[in-house]
């Protein structure tokens, strides 16, 4: 895709069916964390990236390659991964994919994930969005509202989940060539929702602040992003800590709840 043109420096096929992608979904996740169109730009339009399909042309895959995604990109030295994608169902983050996902954040890597879009249901959190070290997204809307369909907590474990919010209501970002994932605007780029959309936010952000702050641990940057979180007065199930304010991370500071409209 043009706006991700020589910067995807390697790539990885889990699947077997190939590297391209049929399906349209891992493209415009990617063009979010890093696009870089003059008009429609991802959060950090400068970073390289790793690609792994782990997900087929339907839009489903195994639990197996979704953990081999994880464990090549730890081993390529990524220092951000994005899991746009889990599974229906409460989980306690004992799970094979959820292990693997903390295994990597003890490998000094930062891990999102989305919660799902299962909301309003209570309970909603799936695997991996319920493991304990990985950042869980969920899905906030452009009037700073809780999107519907974010899913909630807590896990089955009694933890709370989401962690975070991020925009991931009606998202424009890169269209994969042939596609129609979402609502397609131009032949380069389509509008999409759900909790992958908001997944992508919170790793280009979490990408800034490594820019910003090297040296950070996986740990001191999911607290630098809560504690800055704006408290958009929803229940900690259901929005975590409230919706980042990145520039605030990056700062240290702490973010305050908006005052009410006029």
């Amino acid at each position: 895709h043009p706006a991700l043109a020589g910067r995807v420096i390697s790539v990885h096929d889990a699947t077997g069916e190939g590297f391209s992608d049929s399906n349209g979904h891992g493209t415009h996740v990617a063009g979010i964390v890093a696009g870089n169109d003059s008009r429609y730009r991802g959060v950090a339009p400068e970073a390289t990236l790793l690609a792994s399909k782990v997900m087929g042309a339907f839009g489903s895959g195994s639990t197996s390659w979704a953990m081999a995604g994880v464990e090549w990109a730890v081993e390529k030295g990524a220092q951000v991964i994005n899991m746009s994608l889990g599974s229906d169902g409460s989980c306690d983050g004992t799970d094979p994919l959820s292990r693997t996902c903390d295994a990597a954040v003890e490998r000094g890597v930062v891990v999102c994930v989305a919660s799902g879009n299962m909301g309003p249901l209570g309970g909603s959190v799936g695997s991996p969005g319920c493991a304990r070290q990985v950042i869980t997204v969920g899905a906030s809307t452009i009037g700073d509202k809780i999107a519907d369909f974010s899913s909630r907590g807590p896990t089955a474990d009694g933890r709370t989940k989401p962690d975070i919010l991020f925009p991931g209501h009606n998202i424009i970002s890169a269209r994969a060539w042939g596609t129609r994932m979402g609502n397609p605007v131009s032949d380069l780029f389509t509008q999409a929702s759900g909790t992958s959309m908001a997944c992508p936010h919170a790793s280009g952000a979490v990408a800034l602040i490594i820019q910003a702050r090297p040296g950070l641990s996986p740990a001191q940057v999911k607290e630098l992003l809560m504690s800055a979180a704006m408290d958009l007065g929803y229940p900690p199930n259901v929005q975590g800590a409230g919706r980042a304010d990145v520039y605030a991370a990056i700062r240290g500071e702490r973010a305050t709840r908006p005052p009410p409209p006029p």
